[in-house]
């Protein structure tokens, strides 16, 4: 039996070997650094400060041009927790690209991937969670993009709930002219064995909005306007039913060599979205963030100061983030 396992083993190893030489072996390797110290003195969201940075490295093989299998770590050590040792967050997945379409299964980087407004995605999620463990599908053309994805957060065990969220956001331009859409979807289940206090939750948020880029008819890097509408909806199952919240959801962008400014304006009704930012509780919130960035083909960087307006009262953040990544083929083999 030792002797036929060896064989079945060495089979094996030949077998990857091969297969190895015929394709390209990939890697990635990243460094993500980040201060956001948040001045906050409101009933909606805590005051705190971030603090920490994050390495990543992913290997795997390249099938062809489109095709990929990746796996690797993602590690994040908060700045003051020695002692407080978090597992690092594993990354292994396959992507497939075609012309229109860009498939991801398993457990991938979301950079780039999603990009949602505050209300719908809190920026929080990159220092924290910066995998998606699901399934990703991404259509793009030349005027128009669309996704839907899946992201599972807790597998349902006697001290986990079972919870996972569901989204999806189109883009579209005609001329200047642009129009997108989002929405996101939280649902937090029981644990095995829940007490009865625990409530199963369905949450979830949406925004839909029109707006002018003047970014190719002006000197500016980027200058976008957009409006329109954001709601929301929460149920705990046996406290209450199904609540729905509206309101009106304006931002504004204007970016000259690497200086910009970021608006955002809410008014309507308080919103309660799992997965938002927690200001968007209030009825008015009004957000001005200036800032510079730096963009290089390894390097990405940005300072940012960020005031927040809320009805008699102003709190203060900012953010410093540093990216650094490096990415390409060790080897590329054919047969012969």
């Amino acid at each position: 039996m030792g002797c036929r396992k060896n064989i079945y083993v060495l089979i094996l190893l030949l077998t990857i070997a091969g297969v190895c030489q015929a394709q390209a072996i990939r890697y990635k390797i990243g460094y993500y650094g980040f201060l956001d110290n948040r001045e906050y003195f409101n009933p909606y969201v805590n005051d705190q400060t971030i603090f920490g940075s994050r390495i990543n490295a992913e290997i795997g093989l390249g099938f062809d041009e489109n095709k990929k299998v990746m796996a690797g770590i993602d590690y994040l050590y908060e700045f003051g927790s020695k002692g407080e040792l978090i597992p690092p967050d594993i990354t292994l997945y396959y992507n497939s690209r075609t012309k229109y379409l860009d498939f991801y299964l398993g457990a991938f980087p979301r950079l780039n991937l999603l990009n949602m407004p505050m209300a719908l995605m809190i920026d929080t999620f990159q220092y924290y969670r910066p995998n998606i463990e699901g399934i990703l599908l991404d259509y793009r053309s030349e005027n128009f993009r669309h996704n839907i994805w899946i992201d599972w957060q807790g597998r349902q065990s006697y001290d986990t709930r079972e919870r996972f969220m569901l989204g999806f956001s189109g883009q579209a331009k005609m001329g200047l002219f642009t129009y997108q859409h989002h929405a996101i979807m939280s649902h937090v289940a029981h644990t095995l064995d829940a007490p009865p206090d625990q409530h199963l939750e369905d949450n979830g948020g949406y925004a839909v909005l029109v707006g002018l880029n003047l970014s190719s008819v002006t000197g500016f890097d980027t200058l976008a306007f957009s409006t329109g509408y954001l709601g929301s909806y929460d149920r705990l199952r046996g406290v209450y039913d199904m609540q729905f919240a509206s309101g009106w959801l304006t931002e504004l962008e204007a970016v000259y060599k690497g200086f910009g400014v970021h608006g955002t304006i809410y008014s309507g009704e308080s919103q309660k979205i799992i997965s938002g930012d927690g200001f968007y509780k209030s009825t008015f919130y009004s957000r001005a963030d200036a800032f510079y960035q730096v963009s290089g083909r390894h390097i990405q960087g940005r300072l940012q100061w960020s005031f927040h307006f809320l009805p008699g009262i102003i709190d203060m953040s900012m953010a410093l983030t540093v990216r650094a990544q490096l990415d390409g083929l060790f080897a590329v083999r054919q047969r012969q």
